[in-house]
C-alpha cells in the first residue's frame, strides 16, 4: 500500500515557474543581458547552478553563481505573495491529510525560496516538512532528495507516490523507486521516466492508487 505522497513545489503545488522565470529575466536585464521566452522550457525544474551555467554559457554574466542566485531569490521572494496554487493542488493535499496519508515536499529550490513558498501554501499540519536543494548533496535528477524524504518519513520508497511537473523531477522520483505521476503545465515536455502523465489531479483514482498501487 502507498503510505506517503511527496510533492514537488515549484510548478506542482504552486504555479511558480513563470515567476521564477520572471526573476531570471529581471536579473539578466538589470545587467544588460536578454532572456527569450524560448528559454523557459529548457530551464524548467533545474537547480540554480544549472540555470546559471546554461545562461552564462550563452551570454557571460557579470555575476558569479552566489550573486546570481541571491539576486534571483531576492526578486522571487519579494513577489512570492503573487504566486497562486495550481488548481486542485492544495485541495488534494487537504484531502489526503484527512485520510491520514503522510505528505512532504521535495524541492530543487534553495532553502530561502522553499520557506517563502511554504509560507504561501500555509499547510504545516498536512505537509510535514519540505526538503530544499540545500538539504542534499545532489539535487534532482539524482534520487537523493526523494530517498532522503522517504527516510525522514520512515516510509520505504516503493510505498511513496511522487507528483512532479518537470521531466527532471520525475526522473529523480522514478530513480528513487517511487510511483511517479507527472502533472506538467506544458504538454510539449517529454517525460522518459513516469508511471502516468495527467492533465488534472482528479484524473487519478486515488483510492485505488493508495490501496493497490494501481494508477487508473
Amino acid at each position: 500500500m502507498i503510505r506517503a505522497v511527496l510533492w514537488d513545489i515549484d510548478g506542482t503545488l504552486l504555479d511558480s515557474e513563470p515567476h521564477h522565470f520572471k526573476s531570471f529575466v529581471a536579473v539578466c536585464e538589470s545587467h544588460g543581458q536578454t532572456l527569450a521566452k524560448a528559454d523557459y522550457d529548457r530551464l524548467l525544474g533545474r537547480s540554480m547552478a544549472e540555470v546559471y551555467a546554461l545562461l552564462n554559457a550563452v551570454q557571460p554574466l557579470p555575476l558569479d553563481l552566489p550573486e546570481f542566485a541571491a539576486a534571483c531569490s531576492d526578486h522571487y521572494v519579494t513577489h512570492v505573495a503573487d504566486v497562486p496554487p495550481r488548481p486542485g493542488a492544495l485541495e488534494k493535499v487537504a484531502d489526503l491529510a484527512g485520510s491520514g496519508i503522510a505528505q512532504a515536499c521535495v524541492s530543487n529550490s534553495a532553502r530561502r525560496v522553499v520557506e517563502a513558498n511554504m509560507a504561501v501554501i500555509a499547510m504545516p499540519e498536512a505537509l510535514g516538512f519540505a526538503l530544499s536543494r540545500d538539504d542534499v548533496t545532489r539535487g534532482k535528477p539524482d534520487p537523493e532528495p526523494y530517498l532522503r524524504a522517504a527516510e525522514r518519513l520512515g516510509v520505504p520508497p516503493d510505498a511513496c507516490v511522487a507528483v512532479e511537473d518537470s521531466p527532471i523531477g520525475a526522473r529523480a522520483a522514478k530513480a528513487a523507486g517511487m510511483v511517479t505521476i507527472a502533472w506538467p503545465q506544458h504538454r510539449t515536455l517529454e517525460f522518459d521516466a513516469v508511471d502516468r502523465i495527467v492533465g488534472r489531479l482528479d484524473e487519478i483514482d486515488w483510492t485505488a492508487l493508495l490501496r493497490d498501487r494501481k494508477i487508473t
